[in-house]
């Protein structure tokens, strides 16, 4: 095994093939957990530059990932909506950016940084010291083993299986390998290729195994490949839409009650503060009004308010621009709200009522720089490097 690493580690490019089960709730609504039975087909390079195409029930999705800056899809709607794409439908047949946290770039569960050369010389150390089998065939292999990682269908009968039983650092599988010296990676079964999005192998689900297959190729596959991905980066308009959640640091909001006169409606005020300095946020917020009753029926003060729901909207706001906020409101009220301030409502004049919003966020779009140019110039420098040109 550290033979095997050592190889793919001075490979100039590593073509994938083959499938797995994504597990996830689609379509969005559904009742129950769907399986979708997903293909690969990707070249990776150096430390992590990927390229290629991934296929989930027919609906295609173009990839392109340079490593350690940026990944992006081109896909249908239905592609784009089971990736987490807000809003798919408005991003039909363009390139969006899927943004993911460093070494955690995945598509529809395939961890991509685990494809290429450099990482996957890493997986396979790991690997050498947490061998289960050895080489010569599946008699050498423990038939659970076999029977939960079987050989990936391009990958030849021929071939050497490795199990791997897990350790601290890599995860239980099956590496493949050419029987005769010097031994060559010919695919892999497990767990460690599939990864959820906060980085973790996924090992829930239906059935959760990668089953690839996998070929060393030479030098010109590896420069026709990067230049298929430089002229997808070259084609990237100047401003993309991002697939992303913000973070509570990046984007917040308040929320603000004004009851009108006598308090028969209210006017709910949202407003959004966006802190990122170069992506525009669109969202929009379901909101439910409720009044919290300080006092009952009969006059008494209660100890604990008495909720009445006064009813429920829906506000759009603006596209709020980089260190901008942004403000929306809308109006509710009816006999609900005055019912609530009649037993609300003493002898005095006074209303003993608390207003009180659920406020549910949902980013509708992001929309942010390319950086096609600098992404251009780490694509070459990635090249010079895998291709050891100047």
């Amino acid at each position: 095994m550290k033979k095997v690493g050592a190889a793919v580690e001075q490979a100039k490019v590593l073509h994938w093939s083959g499938s797995w089960q994504y597990d996830d709730w689609f379509p969005e609504g559904s009742a129950a957990l769907t399986s979708t039975h997903v293909t690969a087909d990707l070249r990776a390079m150096g430390n992590g530059d990927v390229f290629g195409t991934v296929t989930a029930d027919d609906h295609k999705a173009q990839v392109v990932s340079v490593a350690g800056a940026a990944m992006f899809v081109k896909a249908d709607r239905v592609m784009l909506q089971m990736m987490g794409v807000e809003e798919p439908k408005a991003h039909v047949g363009r390139w969006t950016e899927i943004r993911r946290s460093a070494g955690t770039r995945q598509v529809l569960g395939l961890n991509l940084d685990w494809l290429a050369p450099s990482p996957l010389a890493s997986s396979l150390a790991s690997a050498a010291k947490a061998t289960g089998g050895a080489k010569g065939g599946t008699s050498s292999v423990p038939s659970s083993a076999a029977e939960r990682f079987p050989r990936p269908d391009r990958v030849p009968a021929s071939a050497a299986p490795v199990a791997v039983v897990g350790n601290e650092s890599t995860k239980s599988g099956m590496y493949w390998v050419t029987a005769s010296e010097p031994h060559q990676l010919l695919g892999y079964s497990g767990l460690d290729a599939l990864h959820d999005s906060d980085g973790q192998p996924d090992e829930s689900g239906f059935d959760p195994v990668a089953k690839l297959s996998v070929r060393t190729e030479n030098a010109a596959t590896a420069r026709g490949t990067y230049e298929a991905m430089h002229t997808a980066i070259r084609s990237l308009p100047s401003v993309v839409p991002i697939s992303a959640e913000p973070a509570p640091k990046e984007v917040s909001e308040t929320v603000d009650e004004e009851c009108g006169v006598l308090c028969q409606t209210v006017t709910v005020t949202v407003s959004l503060t966006n802190r990122m300095p170069y992506e525009s946020v669109a969202a929009r917020y379901a909101l439910a009004l409720e009044a919290l009753l300080h006092k009952d029926e009969d006059g008494y003060r209660l100890g604990n308010p008495r909720s009445v729901d006064i009813g429920s909207c829906t506000v759009r706001l603006p596209t709020a621009k980089p260190g901008t906020t942004v403000r929306a409101a809308c109006t509710m009220g009816g006999p609900a709200l005055r019912k609530a301030v009649q037993v609300a409502s003493d002898q005095h004049g006074f209303v003993q009522m608390t207003l009180q919003t659920d406020a549910t966020r949902e980013v509708t779009g992001i929309t942010g720089p390319s950086n096609s140019t600098d992404l251009l110039q780490k694509l070459d420098s990635h090249a010079d490097h895998v291709l050891g040109t100047s």
